[in-house]
């Protein structure tokens, strides 16, 4: 009984190891209303100091009872730390200039979720976090500026 009881604390310190990084990335940046020709985009942020294998995890924006979900990562990718990976959706997505963006891991569970945001130019104006993975839960994380897709919002 001991050996069980040693070796189900070992086992629940390494996932909690594991699961750690995986709860601190967050959605960093996202494109509600891409000027024409674009898609709608998603990007994550690894905050941490740690890599994190993103394998098989999913976006998606709703807007009202619209839903673009985006492909999942490919097997075997990995996001290094202060890393970013961008979600890009599909040409001809059509919904009302916003919504709120989440992002899963491969089991399904909710890593992050974003309050609604409205996005009315049709230009190359994004809502990111500043600084990168500035994560507070309140509004004052997030900011309308310039799109640095796949890279800092810090300029």
């Amino acid at each position: 009984m001991k050996r069980t009881g040693r070796a189900f604390c070992i086992a629940a310190a390494l996932l909690a190891l594991l699961a750690g990084p995986a709860a601190s990335v967050v959605i960093n940046e996202m494109e509600l209303n891409p000027p024409d020709g674009d898609v709608d985009w998603i990007e994550i942020y690894n905050p941490d100091n740690q890599s994190v294998d993103i394998s098989s995890w999913t976006a998606e924006i709703t807007d009202g009872s619209w839903t673009g979900q985006f492909e999942s990562v490919p097997a075997g990718t990995i996001l290094p730390p202060q890393g970013f990976y961008v979600f890009n959706g599909l040409e001809g997505w059509a919904h009302n200039d916003g919504g709120y963006a989440s992002l899963y891991s491969a089991s399904g569970e909710i890593l992050d979720k974003t309050a609604k945001r409205l996005d009315g130019m049709n230009n190359d104006f994004t809502y990111g976090r500043s600084p990168d993975g500035y994560d507070t839960d309140k509004d004052a994380d997030w900011g309308l500026r310039s799109a640095t897709k796949g890279s800092s919002n810090i300029r």
